[in-house]
């Protein structure tokens, strides 16, 4: 189908659906899932071996340094505790073995 004054359709115009088009149909935009995996991909490339960029190298380091340390003080406080607790409960226990072999001597 021919239409009075339109232009001819160019040798590499695609032809669907008996409609001339004159240039390729664009490419399928990409869902949110695909992109966000490009995004991280084209990130991947910046850092480093520890997972950190450039930028931020250090200031990683340091905070990764300090939450060690923290957690450190953490297990030792905790270990302290424990002792304390155990301490106090071998206290109690022989206080109670005596008050009890007190009683059965004076039976």
């Amino acid at each position: 189908m021919i239409v009075r004054g339109a232009p001819e359709a160019p040798a590499d115009a695609v032809r669907a659906d008996g409609l001339v088009t004159v240039r390729p149909k664009p490419e399928k935009r990409k869902n949110a899932k695909e992109r966000a995996r490009e995004k991280v991909k084209d990130r991947s490339a910046d850092r480093a071996e520890d997972g950190t960029t450039p930028d931020t190298t250090v200031k990683a380091k340091s905070e990764a340094k300090q939450a060690a340390a923290k957690a450190k003080k953490e297990a030792k406080k905790d270990a302290k505790k424990d002792a304390a607790k155990a301490a106090k409960s071998a206290k109690k226990d022989a206080k109670k073995a005596a008050k009890s072999a007190a009683r059965k001597a004076t039976r």
